[in-house]
């Protein structure tokens, strides 16, 4: 009786110590091999994505540009500013302006605004010959640049 308890003691002993199957380590690598192919696929996209949002403010840009354009139509430019370009409204003659202010670009008039742009880091409004040019830089690196020539009608006279 005391062999047969021992040699039980034995088999416990050897099957605890035993290593991983086969089939195991084949599940093993197909776990790792799908872990590392949705890895490499979440990188990939996330370069279609930057280059996806870098478009979306491009076109941002080009509607700021196009209402920018409208909002200035019933205005008179006075002077150029770092951050801010001056106007006056020709119908009340009150003034207006157009400035980077907190990461937007917003036009200022009778006391309220309107943000026309948002997701600015840097806005430059620099006055060249009979142009003002802005020069924006986007949260995201994104640079571009824009120039509003000052014809006879918005010259204050």
């Amino acid at each position: 009786m005391k062999k047969r308890a021992l040699r039980l003691r034995k088999s416990d002993i050897r099957n605890s110590f035993l290593g991983f199957t086969l089939l195991e380590c084949l599940l093993a690598l197909f776990l790792l091999s799908i872990i590392c192919l949705l890895f490499s696929a979440s990188v990939k996209n996330a370069t279609i994505v930057t280059n996806h949002i870098k478009s979306d403010r491009q076109k941002e840009w080009h509607i700021f540009v196009i209402q920018l354009e409208n909002e200035l139509k019933n205005c008179r430019y006075e002077n150029t500013q770092a951050n801010k370009m001056i106007l006056r409204n020709k119908k009340n003659n009150k003034p207006v302006w157009i400035e980077h202010k907190l990461g937007k670009i917003i036009k200022v008039e009778n006391g309220g605004y309107h943000p026309l742009l948002i997701g600015i880091r840097q806005a430059i409004f620099i006055e060249e010959d009979k142009a003002v040019v802005i020069k924006v830089t986007f949260e995201n690196n994104l640079s571009v640049t824009a120039k509003w020539i000052i014809t006879q009608e918005h010259e204050y006279e």
